[in-house]
């Protein structure tokens, strides 16, 4: 049942106009820094580059990750479903998206290996039409298949960053 009502909101939202939210027109470059609690417990931190291709609607990131003695690197895609502006003459909006990520971590004792679903929800200020600032949370869901399969597997993660458009 709560498949089938999230297939409902994601088809009203897509059927209403907002799907693949608009950005400016151009290549997105940025760095975005954060951390990230998992449920099996930890804390993680990482910095990321940001890169958002003009002719595609998703959002890449590539994350090199910190934390309880090991070392991590993540690619996720996020697609912004909605990005609506909250505050008009401030040029700051709020945006929505779904996405998918993929990690490897350890590299010493024990690699793991996971994927996840991710929800970027954040504000998205941009004072120059060249510089946008973002400050994000990304609860993530998915499953762990190395050292030992783990499902659910995942965690709450916050992002802030700067993007530069071309």
């Amino acid at each position: 049942m709560k498949k089938l009502l999230l297939v409902l909101v994601l088809a009203a939202i897509i059927t209403t106009g907002t799907a693949f939210a608009d950005y400016p027109g151009g290549l997105g470059i940025g760095i975005q820094g954060g951390g990230a609690y998992g449920w099996a417990g930890g804390l993680d931190y990482g910095a990321a580059l940001s890169l958002k291709i003009p002719s595609l609607p998703i959002f890449w990131t590539i994350q090199a990750n910190f934390g309880g003695g090991e070392f991590g690197l993540n690619v996720a895609g996020d697609v912004y479903l909605i990005h609506n502006p909250l505050v008009d003459s401030a040029n700051l909006d709020w945006y929505l998206g779904l996405g998918i990520g993929a990690g490897i971590w350890g590299f010493s004792d024990t690699l793991g290996l996971g994927a996840s679903g991710r929800v970027p929800i954040g504000l998205s200020w941009q004072p120059l039409d060249l510089l946008e600032l973002y400050l994000q949370v990304v609860p993530q869901l998915g499953v762990s298949v190395l050292p030992k399969f783990r499902f659910p597997y995942g965690g709450m993660g916050a992002n802030v960053g700067l993007r530069l458009w071309f």
